[in-house]
């Protein structure tokens, strides 16, 4: 392969691929924690999080952890403050006959979401009956919020976790649950540092409680997992970060199972306000009741509004959508006890891993969406829409299957950032499309802006449907442009010279062409074509075409001056301008072809041009340009004519200047003299008519036109013309 086919095959290729892999290394770098985290993309990676939780509770059979988990609630409820003698905190001595009771059952552990600060009443009730059962867990809360380091240090409460029960039992939890930015709880923290002392929290030690584990015993710390020691063995839990894992909600407040503290509490030895009052014991505790503890893990705790120790999960409550998720916090800790008891533990795709699949991302679809908008098509917004269409539906794939996988696997893939990949990419197509049509443009602009009017360029660039054979009709105006003598001229320099002189010329009046915003059509040597209205329509052709003749004349004033300092040949130029209506289009071959007019308008033009030698004239009008600018620009009529190839008489004028030009009061004179000669030449009127003339060429020599009509008129006066002369000019020369 050859570089020219290397540079022209492979390299678009490998450029689109590197500007995917530059997409999805900055995508990488934006959306995965390597060197730092935006708050805003961790929002959106959580409610994705909230959506896989409500997907798999809405969209697959979950099982009843309810009746058939590990961990029972004893919730302590408004209802029970009704039934309860004694107001809320309740005597020590209430949470003695609870243990006492759950032990009965045969319960394995019992974890006390309630904190004991300060001494009450039945304190040593509670002394001995916790004395007596080394299996609960009491409550100790920390001053701490938010995540830090390895572990969450506490740097406020004692040594004794402020639990007036520290010296009786070993056994403590933190019951502190941390938030996301949202407010959401979705991680757990195993163990806490407690001034130096790993603490673990409230479902870590009731789950040790439960195994015979020592009272203190932490989780270990792998390099991807915390690890448990149990009866059965290591639980490896997959870390969610350095000091906390993913709690696997099971579904909404109240799908773990409660019983009222009433119900668990209430034996013969213990009296409700209700059996106070009638006198007849209910003895709530049964059997049955007994049943529901049986080998189970208990968690006692408040489910008090006034409490407020309640925080809002990913799965909104069915009963009450607009609470959102609130759940109570001991169902928090119940939820994590039966993940570590069942491994229902999540786990996120490798960091790693998860980066290679966004620049896979990445590459695909910036390197899909531009070989799709490669395809031709007639319609381009349909392969726009075809283009829109196969990223959302890229997306779609993703998210569906993050929400398949999370559902039957509890594994967490990335359905944001992979997303964002896409979308990225997809908005770099857009980006590199835009510029790579740019550069084209560019280049375009650059190689024909030296041939035609950049207003043809920009055309074009704008609408290509207009390089095409063909045109249309409208009304323009078209401008023709001649050297005076220029043979003569050219045998008087070296073809150096020649060229020099030519290109500075035109190089001059083609700016003046390009100022007015005109087309320059073409160069034939020294004479230069232009025309106005086309492509880009203008509302005042006529006016900017005269205007653009005389600041020519103005301009080739101003370098005969130099030129004849330089001893070179001092430039005349005569000018032709018609309005009317023509074809504008591109003519030509298929793969060659001019932005030009054509039509008789423009004919007339290119005579007009030639006419003004007649008349010693320098910018000769049409009387189609003529009522376009008559009221703006200086003209005097100069004929009535006929050129050759034509049948139809035209009126011209030679264009003078603009109306601000001053006029001597000589030169004024001179134009009202003319004007009035020609009406009595028109007349038949000989003498008069050259009265007139010789008045109007003594006050202005320059008024040369008048000289013709002094000799036409002597020649009438002796050979009178026909009776229909109409006082046309017929010209038999171009």
């Amino acid at each position: 392969m050859t570089s020219l086919e290397f540079r022209k095959k492979v390299l678009p290729h490998l450029l689109k691929i590197g500007i995917g892999l530059g997409i999805g290394l900055l995508m990488i770098v934006l959306t995965q924690p390597y060197f730092f985290t935006i708050p805003f993309l961790q929002d959106i990676e959580h409610l994705a999080s909230d959506m896989r939780f409500e997907w798999r509770y809405h969209n697959s059979e979950q099982k009843d952890i309810g009746a058939t988990g590990d961990v029972v609630i004893v919730g302590i409820s408004d209802k029970d403050l009704e039934s309860m003698p004694d107001k809320f905190p309740f005597p020590r001595h209430y949470y003695a006959q609870l243990i006492e009771n759950l032990n009965r059952s045969g319960a394995r552990a019992i974890g006390i979401d309630i904190t004991f600060e300060t001494p009450g009443r039945g304190d040593d009730t509670l002394r001995q009956v916790l004395n007596k059962y080394r299996n609960v867990v009491l409550a100790a809360k920390t001053s701490i919020g938010g995540t830090g380091g390895d572990q969450y240090q506490e740097k406020r409460i004692n040594y004794d976790y402020g639990n007036v029960f520290f010296n009786v039992i070993k056994r403590f939890g933190i019951v502190n649950v941390i938030k996301d930015r949202d407010d959401v709880v979705r991680r757990y923290v195993p163990m806490f540092d407690v001034y130096g002392n790993l603490t673990p929290s409230l479902a870590v030690a009731t789950v040790n409680a439960a195994d015979g584990r020592p009272p203190r015993e932490l989780a270990g710390i792998a390099e991807d997992s915390f690890v448990l020691q149990s009866k059965l063995g290591q639980r490896f839990i997959p870390k969610a970060d350095a000091s906390s894992f993913y709690i696997n909600y099971y579904g909404p407040v109240n799908t773990i199972r409660y019983v009222d503290f009433t119900q668990a509490i209430d034996t013969e030895e213990f009296q409700t306000k209700e059996e106070m009052e009638f006198g007849e014991e209910l003895n709530l505790f049964d059997e049955n009741t007994a049943s529901i503890f049986r080998n189970k893990i208990v968690l006692v705790g408040s489910t008090m509004a006034e409490e407020r120790d309640y925080h809002k999960t990913p799965i909104a409550n069915p009963a009450d959508p607009a609470l959102r998720t609130d759940m109570h916090g001991v169902e928090i800790h119940a939820t994590v006890i039966q993940n570590l008891l069942n491994g229902d533990h999540l786990s996120a795709v490798d960091l790693n891993l998860e980066s290679l699949f966004i620049l896979f991302l990445a590459v695909i679809t910036f390197y899909g969406v531009l070989a799709l908008r490669s395809v031709k098509a007639s319609m381009v917004w349909l392969v726009e829409i075809a283009a829109a269409g196969a990223v959302i539906a890229l997306i779609g794939v993703i998210i569906f299957v993050s929400l398949l996988v999370f559902t039957n696997s509890n594994l967490i893939l990335g359905m944001v950032n992979p997303s964002l990949a896409i979308v990225f990419s997809y908005v770099g197509t857009i980006v590199f499309t835009y510029l790579s049509e740019r550069q084209q443009k560019a280049l375009i602009k650059g190689v024909f802006s030296h041939y035609v009017s950049p207003s043809v360029v920009n055309e074009l660039i704008s609408n290509p449907e207009k390089a095409r054979l063909g045109g249309d009709k409208r009304e323009l105006t078209v401008f023709f442009s001649d050297v005076v003598s220029f043979t003569t001229i050219s045998e008087q320099l070296t073809p150096e010279e020649l060229v020099e002189l030519l290109n500075e010329y035109l190089d001059e009046m083609t700016e003046i062409i390009i100022k007015y915003n005109g087309t320059l059509d073409k160069y034939e040597g020294d004479a230069i074509m232009a025309f106005w209205g086309a492509p880009i329509p203008q509302k005042e052709h006529a006016l900017r075409a005269c205007l653009t003749a005389l600041d020519m004349q103005d301009r080739l004033r101003q370098l005969r001056i130099r030129w004849k300092k330089e001893k070179r040949p001092a430039l005349e130029v005569r000018i032709g301008i018609n309005t009317g209506p023509m074809i504008a289009g591109n003519m030509g071959g298929k793969k060659r072809f001019d932005y030009t007019v054509i039509g008789d308008s423009v004919n007339l033009a290119s005579r007009l041009e030639g006419a003004n030698k007649q008349y010693h004239s320098s910018i000769m009008i049409s009387e189609f340009t003529y009522t376009h600018v008559k009221n703006k620009l200086l003209v005097r009529e100069l004929d009535l004519i006929q050129v050759k190839g034509k049948n139809e008489p035209v009126r011209v004028y030679e264009l003078l200047g603009t109306l601000q030009k001053e006029l001597s009061e000589e030169q004024r004179q001179s134009m009202e003299m003319y004007s009035e000669g020609l009406q009595l030449y028109r007349q038949r009127k000989w003498d008069e008519s050259i009265a007139y003339m010789q008045q109007a060429a003594s006050l202005d020599p320059e008024c040369y036109p008048a000289q013709i009509y002094i000799q036409r008129s002597g020649l009438y006066k002796l050979n009178p013309p026909p009776s229909d002369w109409n006082g046309v000019f017929i010209m038999t020369t171009k």
